[in-house]
């Protein structure tokens, strides 16, 4: 009878050191998963950021020519203007804030378009553009995720219209 008491504890020892094991598994998966869930939303909130700056920055310089570019607004809100003169008629692009999306519109300059007309760029939750002097420009931004941004840009050539 001895026997198969030992043996029991035996049973008894094995089982209870694999639901140890299998209980530290669970927990350290657990863990791991929600430290990549943070690592996921954290590359999201950059990327988003990164990405709209990135697009500012490469507007800015493609219109980089004397007098192309100003700080205006468009619909009631801040807007970049990038002038391009067509056959002596001049156009603007401009990039604006409207209903949580940066925008995109080309177009004939001073016309009175729908702002919905425009080009959807990304979502933002807030845009502000201003110029600090003829060939600096402050970009004040809020991505997608909340990531607050603010981006300095330096043309080449000055200000115009």
């Amino acid at each position: 009878m001895v026997k198969k008491r030992n043996h029991s504890i035996d049973i008894l020892f094995v089982i209870t050191l694999f639901l140890v094991f299998a209980m530290s598994v669970i927990m350290l998966t657990g863990a791991g998963a929600g430290v990549y869930e943070k690592i996921v939303g954290n590359m999201e909130k950059n990327y988003d950021s990164r990405t709209a700056g990135t697009y500012l920055f490469n507007r800015i310089h493609r219109a980089d020519r004397e007098g192309s570019i100003a700080v205006g607004t468009f619909n009631g809100t801040d807007a970049l203007l990038m002038f391009e003169e067509i056959d002596n008629v001049t156009y603007c692009t401009y990039l604006y804030y409207y209903d949580g999306k940066l925008m995109e519109l080309f177009t004939r300059y001073d016309q009175n378009i729908d702002p919905s007309f425009g080009n959807v760029i990304m979502e933002l939750s807030d845009y502000k553009v201003s110029q600090i002097d003829d060939t600096l420009y402050c970009f004040d931004f809020t991505a997608g995720k909340g990531e607050k941004s603010v981006l300095y840009v330096h043309s080449n050539t000055g200000s115009g219209h």
